[in-house]
């Protein structure tokens, strides 16, 4: 076979809403409504660039049946200058924008194929010859629990032969159980490579004969995707041989990172250590909108301050004009500060007095390496610890009255408030809150 050359992307999600846009100047709101269309803008114009031979998404080009018209413009247009240059376009459907309404309201050039129900096969042309074989499957449905891999033959023929499909290969956490399936499926057949969609972290999970392989997504939606996403290049040699590259082609990137305040003295000391995290991250993640939740532990002189009313969002609301507004181009945007201080005493010390505030301390203590999970785990969900710390129970009936409360479910949509949960920090707060209500001040170090 001659080389070829392929961009593998899944999971963009054109019309998603981006979050974390509550407090941001306009011109940052805009930019991140418009944040995944311009990723997949970013992926056609490498693609144009780098004059590959086809674009492949394995799923979830749209983030919901019901598109709005702007994402149907925006995939008009990126589609036509993929056509304009002679790049053909694979697309198969997943659980956010099944068969149905992909082409409502857009007319797909003729070099774009969308997969139907059932497993088919496309080929790719490079001056009239076959060079590849691209197969392919889309879901009819929202919710497609059967393994689609096994409709896939064992044995393709054509000269370089890609799946594509859209699935939880090896039941992934946090991951919806749409078309499961083992990595074995994959690996006991003939493919050359397996184009996966649905898990938005990059992931190869076997790098040859066949190679299996997660692009992510090319634009992460919320907080709890941070780091660089992107595209992959999928470059193939004469001999068969798989080279992949990222494409990081993210608009708006999320960063997480911590602060202990043990030796800083004065706000100051502070306010230098996230002029350091900015400047690091605008080397690092230039030309993009990056989001930045900062959470600030340990103990020191500026614990007393930090929880005085109003700190923090003064403190946040200084950040955001010095490193956010005034850098429209490139700007680090302080999403959020968390508290995860504490007094300067002796905690461990206090935790084995045998009084109120030693009980309570033991019970932290023991809730500190435990990560509550709603009741109702899916199948497939990692499950509750078999031994809970002892107050575990009580703090799960008390969470789940309040996480599962219908009107928040019904409000957070697919996502899960458990997930969203920020218990480490809760305890850490409520630690430092009771040393401080409860404890003697002659114990302070």
């Amino acid at each position: 076979m001659g080389s070829l050359s392929f961009i593998h992307c899944a999971d963009v999600h054109l019309g998603a809403p981006v979050r974390g846009s509550a407090k941001m100047p306009a011109g940052m709101r805009e930019r991140l409504r418009d944040a995944p269309g311009d990723a997949f803008a970013k992926i056609v114009s490498t693609a144009i660039h780098r004059q590959v031979d086809a674009v492949i998404v394995a799923g979830d080009l749209f983030d919901a049946t019901d598109r709005n018209l702007r994402a149907h413009v925006r995939l008009r247009t990126e589609l036509a200058r993929l056509d304009d240059a002679n790049i053909a376009c694979f697309v198969a459907c997943g659980n956010h924008d099944p068969l149905g309404g992909i082409s409502g309201g857009v007319r797909l050039p003729d070099s774009v194929h969308v997969f139907g129900p059932k497993v088919e096969a496309k080929p790719i042309l490079r001056d009239d010859m076959e060079i590849a074989r691209v197969y392919g499957v889309s879901y009819e449905k929202k919710a497609v629990r059967r393994n689609l891999a096994q409709d896939f033959p064992r044995q393709p023929d054509g000269p370089f032969n890609i799946a594509v499909l859209h699935a939880n290969v090896g039941d992934r956490e946090r991951h919806g159980r749409y078309a499961p399936c083992r990595l074995r499926d994959l690996t006991d057949t003939r493919f050359d490579y397996w184009a996966l969609g649905h898990v938005h972290t990059r992931e190869t999970l076997n790098s040859q004969g066949p190679v299996v392989h997660y692009p992510g997504n090319p634009q992460a939606l919320h907080t709890r995707e941070p780091g660089a996403r992107g595209a992959t290049l999928v470059q193939v040699s004469d001999g068969g041989a798989v080279e992949l590259e990222p494409l990081w082609t993210d608009v708006v990137r999320w960063h997480r990172h911590r602060t202990a305040i043990d030796d800083m003295t004065t706000i100051d000391d502070l306010t230098a250590d996230f002029e350091r995290i900015a400047g690091e991250i605008r080397l690092a993640a230039p030309n993009r909108i990056n989001i930045v939740r900062w959470a600030l532990f340990g103990s020191g002189p500026l614990h007393p301050l930090l929880n005085t009313p109003g700190a923090e969002p003064e403190l946040r609301a200084a950040l955001r004009a010095e490193y956010g507004v005034r850098e429209e181009g490139n700007p680090v945007w302080l999403e959020r500060i968390d508290l995860a201080t504490q007094p300067t005493r002796d905690v461990d010390r206090l935790r084995q007095q045998p009084d109120y505030l030693g009980d309570m301390l033991g019970l932290a203590g023991g809730l500190a390496a435990w990560r509550p999970r709603s009741p109702h785990a899916e199948v497939g969900e990692a499950r509750l610890p078999v031994e809970d710390p002892p107050a575990a129970a009580a703090v799960r009936e008390a969470l789940s009255a309040l996480l599962d409360e219908p009107r928040l479910v019904r409000a957070l949509g697919d996502e899960s408030a458990w997930d969203l949960l920020r218990f480490e920090e809760l305890l850490k707060r409520a630690e430092a809150q009771a040393v401080e209500c409860l404890a003697p001040t002659e114990i302070d170090t």
